[in-house]
């Protein structure tokens, strides 16, 4: 074929072209957002088992199932009873320890997750470290725990501590980054 041709072919290929490629694009946002949908839906159960309203154990239960799991090899059981255990030490008054479960509970929910229980212990440390009057730490947390939800699909709590930080004048991922 020559050029001519070939170019007059062009805009009655384009006719069938464009469209099919329009539905395409618009069943691969619909399939996505399916998706989305999906895992998120599954994130929730996950997060609210690492809510304030779950269960409460005997810290001593709580320390003998940290063992268990930590001699079983699963770690990612660590991070949420570390978390329940924080919330033990709290009802029993031991800010000490509770501080120190927390730290635990993030350490671990950073590296074996789940992102859930990681997300939930940086806020607690960050809420903390606001009420001692620290807002370096406090913004540091925030930040943490700003990816951890990110990551777990909690977008609503996500954008919560996305406004919490530039409310408290938290450097943002731009300066962070050397941008």
């Amino acid at each position: 074929m020559n050029e001519r041709a070939i170019i007059e072919m062009l805009p009655s290929a384009a006719i069938y072209a464009i469209p099919i490629a329009v539905v395409a694009t618009l069943a691969m946002l619909v399939f996505r957002g399916w998706i989305i949908r999906r895992s998120v839906r599954t994130k929730d159960r996950v997060v609210r088992a690492y809510s304030a309203d779950a269960p409460e154990e005997d810290v001593e239960a709580i320390a003998a199932r940290i063992d268990r799991a930590s001699t079983s090899d699963d770690k990612s059981q660590l991070a949420p009873l570390y978390l329940a255990l924080a919330r033990g030490h709290e009802k029993r008054g031991d800010e000490e320890a509770r501080m120190a479960a927390l730290r635990s509970a993030a350490g671990c929910g950073a590296l074996h997750g789940p992102e859930a229980a990681h997300a939930a212990a940086r806020m607690e440390l960050a809420e903390a470290a606001y009420a001692s009057g620290d807002l370096t730490s406090a913004c540091e947390h925030w930040h943490l725990a700003r990816g951890a939800y990110f990551a777990s699909g909690q977008m609503d709590e996500y954008a919560r501590v996305e406004k919490r930080m530039r409310d408290n004048g938290c450097p943002t991922d731009w300066v962070l980054t050397d941008f």
